[in-house]
């Protein structure tokens, strides 16, 4: 397996909509999860391949640039920088001031360090970027060890490798063993970021070609598979499964290609590809966001209907993001991967 050259990532407008269209699931889910919604239609398919979505573009788009070290200063200026930031802003200092001003109940001492055992904190969509953190290094220790094989045996031995750590991951989930800072969560998801690496090295998902015009019939077949299949539950923040193994990995697939097939059909919406861009500034504060809309509803004693209630905080949520994002990329660009804070030489 070669090394990359390290070159600069181009954009391809269906991924942006891919991603633009998970954003909008995720903040779907968190603000019916806020108003105590404990089900809505299509929730455990769409709870299978959410996540994994990201984490097979994250290998899809895998480059081992210039050794492990450079790969390690690119992820932490893409991923631990971000975490870091918005963990203490948002999940630990703003709740005092919240607190202090009667809003919200104190989040005590711990949560400095919430992030370690607990994995609870209050702007809590952001533990995504330390788990995808921790599967970047995971997966580039796994195809350093598959380097070290024959090369024959290399593209095997990251496969097997993979579904190995994968395999580990799952179990721990299933056994409630519980590891640090998310780490099980991304061991679990290391076949998805596998998957996503062999799809960029060994198939044309990336560029126009004569299988294109089966993406839609493709993503129908992959959405039916996870409808058929998801009958659990499954959560990857928790690291709990109560699918089975092949179950559990084959929707997370078969979801996540069926969005990024139908949105190569589809190639662009404009709106939710411009989310899908900037989906990292979307994730690490939709939380607060919608909070805010919720106590404003509640201050002036707005009663509507759950469902009504829902789709205003939704698509208000999302259209405020509008000005936020512009707003982010001026101000923030350091700490929402857009810039980087470390210098590589």
């Amino acid at each position: 397996m070669p090394s990359t050259l390290p070159t600069e990532k181009p954009r391809y407008a269906f991924v942006d909509l891919a991603k633009g269209l998970c954003i909008m699931l995720v903040v779907w889910h968190h603000v019916a999860s806020t108003w105590g919604l404990d089900t809505y239609p299509l929730k455990l398919p769409l709870s299978t391949f959410r996540m994994p979505l990201y984490f097979f573009l994250s290998g899809l788009f895998f480059k081992s640039y210039a050794g492990f070290f450079d790969f390690c200063l690119r992820k932490v200026n893409k991923l631990l920088i971000p975490f870091t930031f918005f963990f203490i802003t948002t999940s630990c200092i703003l709740p005092f001031i919240l607190a202090h001003f009667h809003l919200r109940p104190s989040p005590g001492c711990s949560v400095w360090y919430s992030f370690i055992w607990q994995e609870y904190f209050p702007n809590f969509p952001i533990w995504f970027l330390l788990g995808l953190f921790w599967t970047n290094l995971i997966f580039y220790g796994i195809y350093l060890a598959a380097k070290m094989l024959p090369q024959r045996f290399s593209n095997a031995g990251l496969v097997a490798l993979s579904l190995a750590v994968g395999g580990l991951g799952f179990f721990l989930g299933r056994k409630s063993i519980n590891l640090p800072m998310f780490m099980d969560t991304a061991m679990t998801a290391i076949p998805y970021f596998c998957a996503g690496h062999f799809a960029f090295r060994y198939t044309a998902l990336l560029k126009p070609n004569k299988l294109d015009k089966l993406n839609i019939p493709l993503a129908l077949l992959g959405f039916g598979l996870v409808y058929l299949l998801s009958d659990s539950t499954v959560s990857y923040v928790q690291n709990h499964f109560q699918l089975p193994f092949w179950s559990t990995y084959l929707c997370g697939l078969s979801g996540a290609t069926g969005i990024l097939l139908m949105s190569k059909a589809i190639k662009k919406i404009p709106l939710v590809s411009y989310f899908g861009r900037y989906s990292i500034m979307i994730l690490v504060t939709h939380g607060w966001v919608q909070w805010a809309i919720i106590k404003i509803l509640r201050e002036f004693h707005i009663h509507w209907s759950k469902n009504a209630s829902l789709a205003f905080v939704f698509v208000v949520t999302m259209l405020l993001y509008l000005g936020i994002i512009p707003f982010m990329k001026r101000f923030m660009p350091h700490v929402t991967a857009q810039k980087d804070v470390i210098k590589r030489e």
